[in-house]
């Protein structure tokens, strides 16, 4: 956590003593200087996106600025309790939901969204009204009643939790006005630097499409539309994943489901569904079973399991032999 306070910096120190240039310049280079990061929130469902160049505009429509020279002249937004830059919940959700259809007429690429959204998910059969409603209204899509707050999808901030070297930078717009012959005059703003790391933290539940299938249609509309303001000149687009991210990423989606899997069963079954996760015959397997040899109901069922698996003959050999004693 920063040990000064940036928003507090930012709007309130940066203009104690007015329009001294001296002073203002002095706090924007302190601004400047803090490298830190925020704790991460650990949801359920979630991932890591970095920053690329140039960078990400959070809040630029707050007021903030004055004539002299060396000031920001763009607002910024920074959670009032931590100082740090921050995307909000509700601006998460905004912008996932631009990437559906919109209903009525206003949206002239109903249609598009609609097919860009089955085949992102991979189904063409799907209902993205019924999955626009369930998303973001909370409402059931089986018996169209609205959700309790528990059971509904929850879009929680987005937090800086690692930077490489600088968390803010600055940079300038250049507006020629009327004028077009005219030198335009340089406006200073503040932006989250490049290869700043932001997770992106949900609770999402299982309902017309599985809540891991809403993480990664949640991933993949983040990757290539961005978030924040400017985002047609390149601002707040993030850096596609490697093969090896990816990968890590579908990883604990499979961990995630194998748990949930497993939740509520006991005894036997358990000790089945555990065995069927186990790559191969080794020691790990061995322990299973003693630990659960009080509950075994079926030898053969145990037995067709493990020589279903690849691995070395001596544990296939001491778990058959251990079987046979409980027959």
């Amino acid at each position: 956590m920063s040990k000064a306070n940036i928003g507090w910096l930012f709007y309130k120190k940066m203009y104690a003593e007015g329009e001294n240039k001296f002073h203002i310049e002095t706090v924007a280079n302190e601004i400047l200087s803090i490298n830190t990061n925020d704790e991460s929130l650990k949801a359920n469902y979630g991932f890591r996106l970095e920053t690329t160049y140039p960078g990400l505009l959070i809040g630029s429509g707050y007021m903030h600025g004055i004539s002299v020279e060396k000031d920001f002249k763009i607002g910024f937004y920074f959670d009032h309790t931590t100082g740090l830059p921050l995307i909000q919940g509700t601006s998460v959700k905004g912008v996932l939901r631009s990437c559906f259809p919109m209903n009525g007429e206003s949206d002239p690429y109903k249609k598009e969204k609609d097919i860009f959204i089955k085949e992102c998910i991979g189904r063409n059969d799907l209902n993205v009204e019924a999955l626009i409603t369930e998303i973001f209204e909370g409402i059931d899509h089986q018996t169209g009643k609205p959700k309790s707050i528990y059971e509904r999808d929850i879009f929680y901030e987005a937090r800086v939790v690692q930077t490489n070297g600088s968390l803010l930078h600055d940079d300038y717009l250049a507006p020629h006005g009327d004028n077009l012959l005219k030198n335009p005059l340089p406006l200073r703003f503040l932006k989250v630097a490049p290869n700043v790391h932001f997770e992106f933290n949900f609770d999402l539940k299982d309902g017309f499409i599985s809540a891991d299938e809403k993480e990664k249609l949640f991933l993949d509309l983040l990757l290539m539309f961005g978030i924040g303001a400017k985002t047609n000149v390149g601002y707040g687009q993030f850096r596609s994943w490697t093969q090896e991210e990816y990968n890590t990423f579908v990883q604990k989606q499979e961990r995630r489901k194998k748990a949930e899997e497993k939740k509520g069963l006991s005894g036997f079954k358990l000790l089945i569904k555990e065995l069927e996760d186990c790559k191969k015959k080794d020691n790990n397997m061995v322990k299973k079973i003693k630990n659960y040899d009080e509950v075994i109901e079926d030898v053969e069922e145990v037995k067709e399991i493990v020589n279903s698996k690849n691995g070395d003959s001596k544990f296939h050999n001491r778990i058959m032999k251990y079987l046979d004693t409980l027959n």
